[in-house]
């Protein structure tokens, strides 16, 4: 009947080639080809319950691919007649098709059509009226055309019902079997961003806007209700403190930004919650936690570290922050074997600092861009555009080192004064009393520093303002005043092999431009790099242009917070204990899900979203394999996303699609006669061009994400 074209946001992880997936891959390929199946099993059924004939039913095209004339690829995979029908499936698995008696997509083959439906005895000549319009009592009574229009409208609309029916059953069998998802609890937050400012570390969502936060709710649910009602404007939050307290309702204004890949979108600036669980990756090479005597083990469960009980992945985070000048102590539960053979003991373990790695030298500071709420700063009175200028009479030095020279000073118990530069241009000392925060926020793309021990964000600019004697950065020439214009990461052959630097030999260079790079996000991946890796910095002195090499050097003076273990995101489960319960549920999911496409379409069309958050075949498979690999019900809600995101876009009134069909059928029950071949043709042909276009065009970004995983 049609091919189907799908639009899809969607954030993927590239796995999907890995042998280890091949069991995903395949439950992929018979979830997306059920879907397919669902979406024409219902024109086939509507068909034949209409009287009309059925001549092919098609799952994939069944078109053979050729090369200088010779079939390389056959069209069909497999076929086989039953009854009147020939069944089969096609080598090109972009869409399905039922072929029916008197029918086909392209208005400009109407004389064929007609001919393949003329009744018998009759002429084709004898069935077109003196008007151009086709005398129907001269058709097969068994041809589409020969059917009434309500008839042809319910043989159009069956796929996209099918699929909405069977996007329920999906989903509710995936509620019945149990899901298990991210819930929408908040772990760090990004400097500076909405969430940053108003405090909400650890947060569980319980209500955004008039969405009430329940059952089974999601993380990924909870960020596309920011971006679709939020907007750039304010969003009423209610949520629960991580200390149990009081729930608290905020008004936060969602800015854009977060996310590099996607950064039209207007968010929050929030990261998932973890668990106090190693992960996957174990200890990232080349820093402490992979040295540690016994090794962490994926599975492993923190329950203490230097003495602290930690009860969850904050309690972890801000016990790692709060001694990271000190060694730390993990006790470990450990569990092996399974089933009745499991058992669990207890492992300790010990990580020794984890030295920041360095180059040296500071950029300038610019004046405060947030104030947090609630913080020190908020509380002696600093505001937007003011500057910090001094601490007790030293130069500011290195803002990257400010919050971990500050909780040093709370620490020592040592009195902080500040000489501040207004926003006004006054300069004035105050007396300051900074904390040691929970948590030191994560760095957002081109996102300001945050100072959590002050709760300010101080942006950066691409300036040298000071390089440290005997520095790394001294060595290899570099002086005040010097531009940033680029840095290469000069990885060896044996760190290229790391995953945790996979990101970072992809794109080995970094180009600085002004307003638009962040060196603070460049320094996070300096530090986190092993001691000794050289980087080359290319600058401007003047109108002079320098390239300098350099090694990042381990500072015995300051350490990061983070010790190199991966944690897993945390977890919980939804599961349905009625067949009634995961039913009412599937609906809502499937309500919810076409709700979400129809949202994305809108503001794609009003340019709130950029077509760039497309996704083709690519995008989808990758999506699908991912869902796959972590369960059968995961596989099953995107199944039931993708379902609901083909009964919504396959309905759209352009020609072509089944929205198109809808709308000539209806201009045909309107004004008692069909729209006219040639209008028909010109707009069927417009309609191939769009979705062409759009095809090529949502491909070509596949191929771009894809190779950029590579």
């Amino acid at each position: 009947m049609d091919g189907c074209v799908t639009l899809i946001l969607a954030e993927t992880q590239s796995f999907w080639l890995q042998p280890s997936n091949w069991w995903a891959m395949l439950q992929v390929l018979l979830g997306l080809g059920a879907v397919i199946f669902v979406h024409e099993l219902g024109h086939f059924l509507l068909a034949k319950a209409c009287g009309v004939k059925c001549d092919k039913f098609y799952v994939g095209f069944d078109v053979p691919i050729k090369l200088f004339g010779q079939t390389i690829i056959p069209g069909k995979l497999v076929s086989w007649q039953w009854g009147e029908t020939e069944y089969g499936i096609g080598s090109i698995p972009l869409g399905g098709y039922v072929k029916m008696l008197g029918q086909d997509d392209n208005p400009g083959n109407i004389e064929e059509q007609v001919k393949d439906s003329i009744a018998e005895g009759e002429s084709s000549e004898t069935a077109f009226l003196e008007s151009g319009l086709v005398d129907r009592s001269k058709l097969d009574p068994r041809s589409y055309l020969a059917k009434s229009v309500p008839q042809r409208m319910a043989i159009i609309s069956a796929g996209v019902v099918f699929n909405l029916i069977f996007a329920v059953l999906f989903a509710a069998w995936a509620f019945k079997s149990g899901v298990d998802y991210e819930p929408p609890m908040i772990g760090n937050v990004i400097g500076s961003g909405p969430a940053w400012v108003n405090g909400m570390t650890g947060a569980q969502i319980e209500k955004i806007g008039d969405k009430e936060v329940k059952d089974y709710f999601t993380y990924m649910d909870m960020a596309q209700e920011i971006v679709f009602n939020g907007d750039e404007k304010p969003l009423e939050v209610t949520y629960k403190p991580i200390d149990g307290s009081e729930s608290v309702v905020v008004s936060l204004t969602p800015q854009k930004g977060f996310i590099r890949e996607a950064d039209d979108l207007a968010l929050i600036g929030v990261q998932q919650r973890l668990m106090p669980v190693i992960g996957k990756g174990g200890a990232v090479k080349g820093n402490a936690a992979s040295k540690a005597d016994p090794p962490f083990e994926p599975g492993d469960v923190v329950v203490e570290v230097n003495g602290t009980k930690i009860n969850n992945d904050i309690d972890l985070r801000q016990v790692l922050a709060r001694d990271a000048h000190l060694q730390a102590n993990f006790v470990l539960e450990r569990t092996t074997g399974k089933g009745d053979d499991a058992k669990t003991e207890t492992v300790k373990t010990t990580v020794e600092t984890n030295p920041m790695n360095r180059l040296g030298f500071s950029v300038g500071w610019l004046p405060f861009s947030a104030i947090q709420k609630g913080s020190p700063a908020e509380e002696f009175g600093l505001q937007i555009g003011d500057e910090l200028m001094t601490i007790n009479g030293e130069p500011r030095g290195d803002l990257l080192t400010l919050d971990k020279r500050l909780i040093r000073m709370v620490r020592d118990g040592v009195p902080v004064k500040m000489e501040i530069k207004r926003a006004s241009g006054s300069v004035e000392e105050i007396e300051i009393q900074p904390i040691i925060p929970k948590l030191l926020a994560s760095i957002g793309p081109n996102k300001p520093l945050a100072i959590d021990s002050l709760g300010v964000a101080i942006p950066m600019s691409l300036t040298v303002e000071s390089v440290e004697p005997g520095s790394a950065a001294e060595e290899g020439g570099l002086a005040v005043g010097d531009e940033l214009v680029s840095l290469k990461y000069l990885l060896t052959d044996e760190q290229k092999k790391v995953d945790a630097y996979a990101g970072i030999k992809k794109k080995s260079v970094v180009n600085f431009v002004k307003d638009t790079t962040n060196w603070a996000e460049v320094s996070a991946n300096l530090v986190m790099l092993e001691a000794g890796t050289e980087v080359e910095l290319a600058v401007t002195r003047g109108e002079e242009s320098k390239s300098l090499v350099m090694n990042t050097v381990a500072s015995d003076v300051y350490f990061q917070d983070k010790r190199g273990i991966t944690l897993k995101s945390l977890q919980q489960n939804y599961k349905s204990e009625t067949w009634g319960d995961a039913i009412k549920y599937g609906m809502l999911q499937v309500k919810n899900d076409a709700g979400r496409v129809w949202n994305t379409l809108v503001k794609l069309i009003r340019g709130k979203i950029s077509p760039k958050n497309l996704g083709g075949p690519g995008t989808i498979a990758m999506a699908a394999t991912s869902e796959a690999s972590r369960s059968t019900s995961r596989l099953l809600l995107f199944l039931t996303f993708l379902s609901a995101n083909l009964a919504i876009v396959n309905f759209l009134p352009i020609p072509i699609l089944d929205g198109g069909h809808m709308l000539f059928l209806a201009y045909e029950g309107i004004f008692r006669r069909p729209v006219s071949e040639r209008v028909q043709l010109v707009l069927t042909y417009a309609g191939l061009i769009m979705i062409l276009g759009l095809m090529l065009f949502v491909i070509f970004l596949d191929v771009g994400r894809i190779s950029s995983l590579m």
